[in-house]
Parts: C-alpha cells; sequence; structure tokens
C-alpha cells in the first residue's frame, strides 16, 4: 500500500469518527467515551401520574410507568415514585428498571430538578440523575450512575378517579457495571 493510499484511509477513518461523534448527543459522548463496554444509554416514553393536585400544593407524588430501550437492558419496562416539591421544582425518590425478562432489574434512588421548558408553560424539561443501589438477576451487585432527562408534558392526557396522567418521553446516559456484565 502506497502513501497516498493510506493516508487517504486514514483520512476516511477519521471523517466516520468525526460524523459519528456528531450524532452522538454530547452528554452520551462525555459519559460513554467510544460507547465503552460499561455504557449506559437508552431512551423510553410513557406516562407520570399522581391525584389531582390542590389549588395551592406544595408536594405531589409522583408515580410513572414506561417502556424503552437502551444497552444492557434491551426492552425494559420503568416504574418511578418520586414525592415532588412544588415550590421549587426538585424530586427524590426511587425508580426500578426491569429488562422484559422480568428477572433482570435494576433499582436506584433518584434526585431530580424540573424546569419550564417552553414560553407557554405546556412542559417541564425535568433532569435527574439515578444512583443504583443494587439489582436482581444479572445485574446484582450492579454499581454505577447515570442522568435521566425527560419532558414532562403539563395538560393531563387524562383524568380517571381524582388520577391526572401527563405524557413523558426521554433518555438517559451513564455507567453501569456489574458481576456479569462486561465492565
Amino acid at each position: 500500500m502506497n502513501t497516498r493510499t493510506t493516508s487517504y484511509l486514514y483520512l476516511s477513518a477519521a471523517a466516520m469518527m468525526l460524523t459519528w461523534g456528531l450524532a452522538v448527543p454530547a452528554a452520551a459522548q462525555s459519559s460513554c467515551p467510544g460507547i465503552a463496554p460499561g455504557c449506559f444509554t437508552g431512551s423510553f416514553r410513557g406516562e407520570d401520574s399522581h391525584p389531582v393536585v390542590p389549588v395551592v400544593p406544595t408536594t405531589v407524588v409522583l408515580h410513572t410507568t414506561a417502556e424503552g430501550t437502551g444497552t444492557h437492558l434491551d426492552r425494559f419496562s420503568l416504574t418511578r415514585d418520586v414525592i415532588g416539591d412544588l415550590t421549587n421544582f426538585t424530586a427524590h425518590g426511587a425508580a426500578q428498571w426491569t429488562a422484559a425478562n422480568g428477572e433482570d432489574i435494576i433499582y436506584t434512588t433518584v434526585f431530580g430538578q424540573a424546569e419550564l421548558s417552553d414560553r407557554n408553560g405546556g412542559s417541564l424539561k425535568v433532569t435527574e440523575i439515578h444512583i443504583i443501589t443494587g439489582g436482581t438477576g444479572r445485574f446484582t451487585g450492579a454499581q454505577g450512575s447515570f442522568t435521566v432527562q425527560f419532558i414532562h408534558k403539563l395538560q393531563p392526557s387524562a383524568v380517571v378517579d381524582g388520577i391526572e396522567a401527563h405524557h413523558i418521553s426521554g433518555s438517559f446516559h451513564g455507567s453501569i457495571t456489574y458481576p456479569g456484565g462486561a465492565r
């Protein structure tokens, strides 16, 4: 192979890496350089539900159910229960990330912050830190943390028996290690 051909191959490879790097969100790049084995990323859609809030509320208990796909989990379901402080838009609680087989589960503690995401106040942009506290099945002994970002629509999608439901959609990125997984 001559110098010109070798240079062309290196230039082509560099262009492909640059294109890939621009296509992956910056947060995922910083938490998963080169999509490392411990990289934990994915996306989900679902609903937050809570009792209809009184006129001057200070807290709300939110229950989330969602489904998505992600690394290490493949297809999964998410359940999350948090207490939201409506005076400063913070929340804390716990979540459970269950793989489709129902046996491989990741448990997390949740700390979050929300802000109005558009001019007319139609949704909240929520950012949460999830700290892995354990797991079952292949996630027994799991450790790590990840950031969850999602949009919570303020307009209820349904109100049934005093419970409001709100559409959510989002993604997560971070890292995970567990005895049965790649490190």
